[in-house]
Order: C-alpha cells, then sequence, then structure tokens
C-alpha cells in the first residue's frame, strides 16, 4: 500500500508539474502577443505613397503612416527636397523622439492627354503626311505630345485616294496616350505643304500664353518651318533692330515671341518691351523702317 500510495503521489506531482508549465506557457505566449501587438500598432511603418506630377502633397503626417499613429501629434514630418513636379523617386523622413524613419515618395504621371485637334483632314496623294499636324493644342505635365497613325498599315493606306476613318494616337513623353478618330481624304488636286504655308491665321505662341494679343511686328507672307535657317535668320535680324524707334519711353528688356498657325507653322514675330516702370507691351512695326535701321542692315 506504501508503494502504491508513493506511485499516486508522483503521479499527481508529475501532472502538476506539467500543468504548471502549460500555464506557464500559455501565460508567456498571452505576454508576447501583446507585446507584439503593441509595438506593432505604436512603432511607426511608414507607407510608400505614389503622387500625381503637378499635384500638392499632403503635411498631415497621418497620411504617411502605416502604423504608429497613436502618437502621431508627436512625430515631426520632413518632405524636404521632394519636387512634385519631377518624375522620380524621392525619401521623407518622420522623426520621434531620437528615431528617424524613411519612407519614399513616387511622383508619377498616369494622366492622359487632353487634346484639342482636328477631326478632318484633307491631303494631297504625293503629301508625306506628318499627324502631328492634326493637333491644334495639348495640355499635359509630361510635353510635347506627338501624334502617330495606331496602325502603321495606315500610313500606306492613305497613299491612295479616298476617304479614310483613321485612329490618331497622340502620346505624352511617358507613354500616356489617347485615340482620337480622324477622317483624311485623299485626293489628286489637294497639295498639303501650300494648304500648311499659305495658313497664315494666328493661332498660338512660343510662350503658351492665350492671352498674349496678336499682334505681330514682323508680319511672313508664307508661313515657315521652325527648324529651317529661314526662321534663324528672321530671329537673327529680328534681334538686331532697335526697337526704341518704334515706342516712346525707356526700354528695360525686349523679349521675341514666334507665333504660329494652326500647323505649328511660323506666321511671324511678336516683340514685347518692358520698360523701366514694369510695364509691357507688344511693338506694332506699320512697316517704316527708319535710317539707321537701313543702314545696319545694309
Amino acid at each position: 500500500d506504501i508503494i502504491m500510495e508513493e506511485i499516486y503521489y508522483e503521479e499527481q506531482s508529475k501532472k502538476h508539474i506539467f500543468l504548471k508549465c502549460v500555464l506557464f506557457v500559455f501565460i508567456l505566449g498571452v505576454i508576447v502577443g501583446v507585446f507584439i501587438y503593441f509595438k506593432y500598432k505604436n512603432t511607426i511603418q511608414l507607407k510608400n505613397i505614389d503622387v500625381e506630377l503637378g499635384t500638392s502633397l499632403s503635411h498631415d503626417v497621418n497620411d504617411y503612416l502605416k502604423s504608429g499613429k497613436r502618437f502621431a501629434n508627436e512625430y515631426k514630418l520632413y518632405l524636404d527636397g521632394v519636387d512634385v513636379n519631377t518624375i522620380g523617386k524621392y525619401s521623407y523622413k518622420v522623426k520621434y523622439n531620437k528615431h528617424t524613419k524613411t519612407g519614399y515618395i513616387n511622383v508619377v504621371d498616369t494622366k492622359e492627354p487632353e487634346v484639342n485637334m482636328d477631326d478632318s483632314i484633307e491631303i494631297g496623294v504625293n503629301d508625306q503626311f506628318d499627324p502631328n499636324i492634326l493637333i491644334n493644342s495639348c495640355k499635359d505635365k509630361s510635353l510635347p505630345c506627338t501624334a502617330s497613325l495606331k496602325n502603321d498599315s495606315d500610313y500606306e493606306k492613305i497613299k491612295n485616294i479616298g476617304t479614310y476613318n483613321i485612329d490618331v494616337k497622340v502620346s505624352d513623353t511617358v507613354g500616356n496616350y489617347v485615340i482620337k478618330k480622324v477622317t483624311i481624304v485623299v485626293s489628286e488636286n489637294c497639295n498639303m505643304s501650300n494648304k500648311v504655308s499659305n495658313d497664315l491665321n494666328y493661332y498660338n505662341n512660343s510662350e503658351k500664353d492665350d492671352t498674349i494679343e496678336h499682334v505681330l511686328f514682323v508680319k511672313l507672307d508664307k508661313a515657315i518651318n521652325e527648324d529651317t535657317l529661314e526662321y534663324e535668320g528672321l530671329i537673327q535680324e529680328t534681334s538686331t533692330l532697335y526697337f526704341s524707334k518704334y515706342v516712346e519711353g525707356d526700354i528695360d528688356s525686349t523679349k521675341l515671341i514666334t507665333a504660329y498657325n494652326k500647323y505649328g507653322y511660323v506666321i511671324g514675330l511678336q516683340v514685347e518691351v518692358t520698360f523701366t516702370n514694369g510695364q509691357k507691351k507688344l511693338i506694332e512695326n506699320k512697316g517704316e523702317i527708319n535710317e539707321e535701321n537701313k543702314e545696319q542692315e545694309e
């Protein structure tokens, strides 16, 4: 009986120890779990954020926190060096106590261009067609915009007389694009180069400023391509003139502005002078050239 009692007490003792171990492990697990939970919730973790090109950055630190918002009012957000007007990857920092965390902001452009363009055009059967002449204006954060025919086979198609509904793709410099449907009429009698050079209507200017008056100082008889020696010569010749002869007042500075037709060809030059009092004015040339300018041209 004594032996049985010893065995019984020994088994009870082992069970008691086992239960204590189980209880200890359980309590330890709870403590570790609670510690990890609160550490995760109260320790700063930052987001990597995508920001659209040209938009404003938030200065609310909560917008940058993945976790650790409990003490957000004690954090300091540093956005130095983040340029929302330039595509790229930038770092930002959040400081708390003596600690610093670093996150990243990606400035991206994901918006398609806002394009105004001709929905129909007539070209000659022998013309080398440039789709860019269809673009009247393009608003985008990643200029310039360029146009191309969506399907390469359409370049061959429009070499034949007929009327075609063509998809034109207008893209910005980072690959965002919009598709526009254009009717292209190919005829035997049309000459696109003459059509472009004969259009002397003011459409836009090199300043991209719609508020500038359409006052030309130099008016061309034929519109010309900007990528020509003729245009370079026009700029050089105009820039050497004495503009003070055309206005009253002391001129502080002068700016040459190029005027274009709807096809992007140069139709003339504008001259904007800034007077010493800060006022600006477009000079109008009524055809009079004074003797001093004549001598200079000679």
